[in-house]
C-alpha cells in the first residue's frame, strides 16, 4: 500500500511540473518541449512566423482563439509568456521566448492544430581556419537553459606546434590571451592553467623541455610532443646532490619557482627573474656552472647560468655542509617518464573529464574546491581524440538567456560528444577566452578580456 501511494505521488508530481503555470491546457511545458495544441473550427486557418531576435513563435488565426488571458508570464527556463491580440485579419498567439530557439513542427488534423518547440537542441557549424585546422561553433540548450560552445580541432600530424606561453614570457605576469597570440604569432589559442594573483602557474608547467613549476596533488596534465598527446596524472621527483668527504648526500627538492614555506627546499632558476625574494630565515646557495658560489640567508641574486636552492627549518641543515666551490647537481624524473619520450611542453590543469572515451572525473581525487567542482560557469577543457587531433573547448558561461555554462559533467559529456577519447579542465571562470586569427570568438564573462599567466598557441610549424 506504501508502495501504491508512493508511486501516485510522483505521478501526480509529474503532471503537476509539465502543467503548472501555463496559461491553460492548451500550452503544454516540458523539459524538451513547449507544445500549443489549439481546437480547429470550420474554416479556421492557422499560419506560424518567427522572429528571431527577440525569439517569438506567432500564430494567426482567421477565427477568434480560445479563451486565454491577454497576457499570461510563464515560470519556464524557455517560454517567457504568451500573449493574445486581436486584429483586422483576425486572432494572434505570441509565445515570447528568452532565447532563440529552432522552427518549431507544425501538426494539423481536421479538428487540432498543435505547434511544438523544441527546447533542447544542438546546432554546430564547422569552418576550416587552415588545412588540418578546424573551428567549431555550437548552439546549445537543455533543461537548464542556453549555451554557447567553440572549439577547435587540431590535427597532430600537420605541420603545426603546440606551444606553451607565459604570460610576459615569464612566471610573475599577466597578459591577455589575445596579447599572447599575436605577440607568439599563433593561429590560434586559448587560455591555459590555473595561476596565482601574480600569475605563477599553479601546478605542472613545463615550456620547451624547461620545468617551470611543480606538480600539485599529482593533478591530470596534458603533455605535447612532436605530433604527440598524452594525459595522465603526473608527479614530478626532483633531487639535489651534493658531494662530501663522506660521498654523495641528496635531498628531495619541496617545489619550484614558489614562495619558501616552513622546513622546505626550493629551486630557483632564472624563470623566476633576478632574486628569489625570499626572507631572511632562510639558508641559501647560489650555483653556477655546477659549483657553488655564494651563500647567503635570503634573497639571493639568481645567475643566468645556474639556479638557487633556498631552505628553511629542518631543511637549512643539508645546505649548511657545503661551502664555495662544492659540486651541486639538481635532477628531474617526472612520473611517467614523459621526457623520455619526447614530450617539451606540459600543462597540469584538472579535474580529468574523460578517460578512454568515458566519463571521468576526478575532482576530489586531485583536490579541487567547490569553486571548480560544483555548479555551472565558463569553463576550458583540452582533449584528445582516437586520431591524435588535439581537442580545444571553451564554453560561455554566467550569461542568463544567452550562456548559462556547464558542471563538470556537462563539459566532459560536451568533449565525448565531440570526439575526445582523454580530456581534461582547464582555468574557466573569466578567463576562458578563445582566440582565431587574432580575433576573440567567445563571450568573456566579465564583459572583457581578462588577462591571464599563461595561454596554450598553435603556431605554424619549422619544419617542411
Amino acid at each position: 500500500m506504501l508502495f501504491a501511494r508512493s508511486r501516485v505521488f510522483w505521478v501526480l508530481l509529474a503532471i503537476l511540473f509539465f502543467c503548472v503555470d501555463t496559461a491553460s491546457a492548451l500550452v503544454q511545458i516540458s523539459p524538451e518541449y513547449v507544445t500549443v495544441s489549439l481546437p480547429k473550427a470550420e474554416g479556421q486557418v492557422y499560419s506560424v512566423s518567427y522572429t528571431t531576435s527577440p525569439m517569438k513563435a506567432i500564430i494567426d488565426s482567421n477565427l477568434p482563439l480560445p479563451d486565454l488571458e491577454l497576457t499570461e508570464s510563464i515560470r519556464d527556463v524557455a517560454l517567457k509568456d504568451i500573449r493574445l491580440s486581436e486584429f483586422a485579419q483576425g486572432w494572434r498567439l505570441v509565445l515570447d521566448f528568452n532565447y532563440q530557439l529552432p522552427l518549431g513542427e507544425i501538426t494539423e488534423s481536421d479538428d487540432t492544430f498543435s505547434l511544438t518547440m523544441p527546447k533542447t537542441f544542438v546546432n554546430t557549424s564547422r569552418r576550416i581556419v587552415e588545412r588540418g585546422v578546424i573551428y567549431g561553433h555550437q548552439r546549445r540548450a537543455d533543461v537548464f537553459g542556453p549555451n554557447v560552445v567553440n572549439f577547435l580541432e587540431i590535427d597532430l600530424t600537420q605541420n603545426y606546434e603546440v606551444k606553451l606561453a607565459l604570460a610576459q614570457d615569464r612566471i610573475f605576469g599577466s597578459e591577455q590571451v589575445s596579447s599572447i597570440a599575436k605577440r607568439t604569432g599563433a593561429i590560434v589559442a586559448v587560455n591555459g592553467a590555473f595561476f596565482a594573483g601574480t600569475g605563477r602557474p599553479l601546478g605542472l608547467f613545463m615550456v620547451d623541455g624547461q620545468l617551470m613549476s611543480e606538480p600539485y596533488a599529482k593533478r591530470t596534465a596534458l603533455g605535447i610532443g612532436p605530433q604527440l598527446a598524452l594525459m595522465d596524472q603526473v608527479d614530478l621527483e626532483a633531487t639535489v646532490t651534493v658531494w662530501t668527504e663522506a660521498g654523495p648526500v641528496r635531498a628531495l627538492i619541496h617545489g619550484l619557482n614558489r614562495p619558501r614555506l616552513q622546513d622546505e627546499l626550493i629551486l630557483y632558476t632564472n624563470h623566476h627573474g633576478t632574486k628569489t625574494n625570499t626572507n631572511a630565515w632562510g639558508q641559501e646557495i647560489v650555483v653556477s656552472d655546477g659549483v657553488v658560489t655564494q651563500i647567503q640567508t635570503g634573497n639571493s641574486t639568481i645567475p643566468p647560468d645556474g639556479f638557487v636552492l633556498s631552505a628553511h627549518g629542518l631543511q637549512r641543515e643539508f645546505l649548511g655542509k657545503l661551502e664555495i666551490g662544492d659540486p651541486v647537481e639538481v635532477s628531474f624524473q617526472l612520473h611517467p617518464a614523459w621526457d623520455e619520450l619526447g614530450v617539451d611542453q606540459i600543462i597540469g590543469g584538472g579535474p580529468r573529464l574523460v578517460r578512454d572515451g568515458k566519463l571521468y572525473i576526478t575532482g576530489e581525487e586531485e583536490r579541487f574546491q567547490d569553486d571548480i567542482l560544483v555548479g555551472r560557469a565558463p569553463r576550458t577543457a583540452i582533449g584528445i581524440t582516437a586520431d591524435q587531433k588535439l581537442l580545444l573547448v571553451t564554453v560561455n558561461g554566467r550569461q542568463p538567456n544567452i550562456s548559462v555554462g556547464m558542471t563538470l559533467s556537462e563539459l566532459g559529456n560536451l568533449l565525448i560528444d565531440l570526439g575526445a577519447q582523454q580530456a581534461m579542465n582547464l582555468d574557466g571562470g573569466g578567463s576562458t577566452t578563445m582566440v582565431v586569427r587574432n580575433l576573440i570568438l567567445n563571450l568573456p564573462s566579465d564583459g572583457k578580456e581578462r588577462p591571464v599567466g599563461n595561454a596554450i598557441v598553435i603556431v605554424a610549424g619549422t619544419s617542411p
